[in-house]
């Protein structure tokens, strides 16, 4: 594969693992608003409806996706780095 389709490779996947990050972002911020009652919950309340989100088995499906995206994310970049000519001084 050549560099230019590695690194469009490499930005289609981290556009779509940001984009669910992000989703994944608001979804926990408002399950802390929907539990605390307050517009900013803080970071205990985060980190709790972090580890319940997490235990959630109705979440699978999400926490799968965020999992190869990131495997994915992380093979592209090495297969990136591994495939680069070396830069001699």
């Amino acid at each position: 594969m050549t560099v230019p389709l590695l690194l469009i490779l490499q930005g289609v996947v981290f556009a779509l693992w940001a984009g669910l990050a992000f989703r994944i972002l608001f979804h926990l911020r408002r399950r802390a608003m929907d539990r605390t009652g307050a517009m900013f919950p803080g970071p205990f309340s985060f980190v709790r409806v972090t580890r319940e989100w997490l235990a959630d088995p109705e979440e699978r499906g999400w926490h799968l996706a965020l999992l190869i995206l990131t495997i994915l994310l992380i093979s592209v970049s090495a297969l990136f780095t591994l495939t680069r000519a070396p830069v001699l001084p």
